[in-house]
């Protein structure tokens, strides 16, 4: 009976270690913060889907599309370098406070328009640009954020794996309303809940302690091209977010512009409406949440570029048999795979690059680097294929995406050995492995 107490006692111990919380959601101050931020991306997203199905429906045109997507993050390439600069000397708290302002504002003239029937293409694309003004400040601002919200540095992977899966989670949510949001009240109820989305995240920063970066002083001694020449420099140099950085970028431009291509798909290849939508960016976001939830209870810290490698394949893989699939069901299940593999990617390189940032002085103009590949990247990309579709058909050119993504991957895999050797010995130094045989 003893030994027979004793092998329960140790299997009860295993499966209690292994569904342990993450460290960082002991924090309040995480708590609060990042599950304010996932409230706000509820109505980012949900606005997104809402001004993509609209110019859609009233122009009828990818092209025009893609000008949208274009015009709405074409200001992240200009300013977000500038701004990762300017967040190594800011208040980080005024900053965030000052973009929910600015997008409460702008989200709330969308919502205006939209009642009172003056909204056209023209207003979009100049909200847009604005919108993404502001992006271009509060993306890096945020991300900057997470890991001084924790008290203890080993937390800090810990922490950024939960502000992945929340995000995601508000992504997953989303789309499911947002579709249905659109079909029964039109696209000003999106907005309008976008609108007040915003005000528990100011809620958020206004209460919880964000440490601030050392040595400020001496940094705005000097010149802000200076500081920005010293970050894209580092940048490049470390071998290891090189390559992150390459591979973001072609992600950024040759996958991530699926997002626009949807509802462009759902009306020529699925001859759906704006429920179908809606249960497309459900299964993406769906995907979405997978990779979070699993990214967050992963309690082996290094592996990363590992994950970044295979989810890359799969997702090119994805990507080219959605393209040609042309059923509702089986859409929906490829869908999920290449929202999963999306985000495994990137929040996987975002994850990988915050760990192994050890410089806090740098922290702000790497994260702005790796942010000007959403905000400054994917704007192109959305130009490109909108027109793309319109030459060779949106089915043709998501498989074109597929391909390059393949071939990203694969060029990758062959940086790893090189990657390993550099990165072992800092892993080994913050005391996450005993000896320098992972990565």
């Amino acid at each position: 009976m003893q030994p027979s107490h004793k092998k329960s006692s140790e299997a009860s111990n295993l499966l209690f270690a292994s569904l342990q919380i993450p460290p960082a959601l002991k924090s309040p101050n995480v708590c609060c913060f990042v599950i304010g931020e996932s409230v706000s991306f509820f109505g980012s997203w949900m606005t997104q889907i809402a001004l993509v199905w609209m110019v859609y429906q009233i122009t009828n045109s990818a092209m025009l599309v893609g000008v949208v997507g274009f015009t709405n993050q074409f200001m992240g390439l200009i300013i977000t370098p500038i701004v990762g600069v300017l967040l190594d000397r800011w208040n980080i708290r005024y900053v965030l406070l000052t973009t929910q302002l600015v997008s409460i504002l702008l989200s709330g003239t969308l919502t205006f328009l939209t009642i009172k029937g003056d909204i056209t293409v023209t207003w979009i694309i100049i909200i847009g640009i604005m919108q993404g003004t502001v992006k271009a400040f509060d993306l890096p601002a945020r991300l900057v954020s997470i890991p001084r919200l924790v008290e203890n540095k080993a937390d800090t992977y810990s922490a950024i794996a939960i502000h992945s899966f929340l995000i995601n989670t508000a992504k997953f949510v989303s789309p499911m309303i947002g579709g249905l949001l659109l079909a029964r009240f039109g696209a000003a109820s999106c907005f309008l809940v976008d609108s007040i989305s915003y005000i528990p995240f100011i809620s958020a920063i206004l209460t919880t302690q964000i440490r601030t970066a050392p040595n400020k002083a001496s940094a705005q001694k000097t010149k802000i091209l200076q500081n920005l020449k010293e970050g894209f420099i580092f940048a490049y140099d470390f071998i290891p977010i090189r390559y992150v950085l390459y591979l973001q970028i072609m992600i950024c431009f040759m996958v991530m512009t699926h997002v626009n291509l949807i509802p462009i798909f759902v009306g020529e290849i699925l001859n759906g409406n704006a429920e179908t939508l809606g249960l497309l960016m459900t299964a993406s976001a769906l995907g979405s949440i997978i990779a979070g939830f699993y990214l967050m209870l992963r309690k082996q810290v290094t592996g990363l570029v590992k994950i970044i490698a295979n989810s890359t394949i799969i997702l090119g893989l994805g990507l080219i048999l959605f393209s040609r699939s042309h059923n509702l069901e089986i859409c929906l299940l490829l869908i999920c795979i290449v929202g999963m593999t999306n985000t495994l990617t990137l929040a996987a390189i975002s994850n990988f690059v915050q760990l192994i940032l050890a410089d806090e002085n740098k922290r702000g103009r790497v994260t702005s680097i790796f942010t000007t590949g959403f905000l400054g990247i994917l704007p192109f990309g959305n130009l490109f294929f909108g027109g793309l579709a319109n030459q060779i058909g949106v089915n043709n050119a998501l498989l074109f995406g597929g391909i390059f993504c393949l071939i990203g991957a694969f060029i990758f895999i062959k940086k790893l050995p090189e990657m390993r050797k550099i990165v072992s010995p800092i892993y080994v130094e913050m005391g996450l492995i005993p000896q320098a045989n992972n990565n």
